[in-house]
């Protein structure tokens, strides 16, 4: 989709500014800005990785992981070969 967003010179400048210090295109920070907006709490994992230490990246992956629900294991029974292949065996 092509989207064409009129801007004050000083944030154009600013984009230009956080692009360069990206070292991706203008319109490349403009969508990583529009994508973090609208999906709150995922700015720290995705972020490019040259970056972030490896720790910093690992920490943002562990926060991440525990921003979700916990899902319960399966019950062996759920996860046997019988029950995922019924009449096979």
């Amino acid at each position: 989709m092509t989207l064409t967003i009129e801007v004050s010179g000083e944030m154009e400048e600013l984009l230009k500014a956080r692009a360069e210090e990206e070292g991706i295109p203008a319109d490349q920070a403009a969508s990583r800005l529009l994508a973090k907006a609208l999906t709150p709490g995922m700015d720290q994992f995705h972020r490019p990785a040259r970056l972030k230490t490896p720790e910093e990246r690992a920490q943002a992956w562990v926060e991440w992981a525990e921003s979700h629900r916990h899902t319960p294991p399966l019950s062996d029974e759920a996860i046997s070969r019988d029950t995922m292949y019924p009449g096979v065996g």
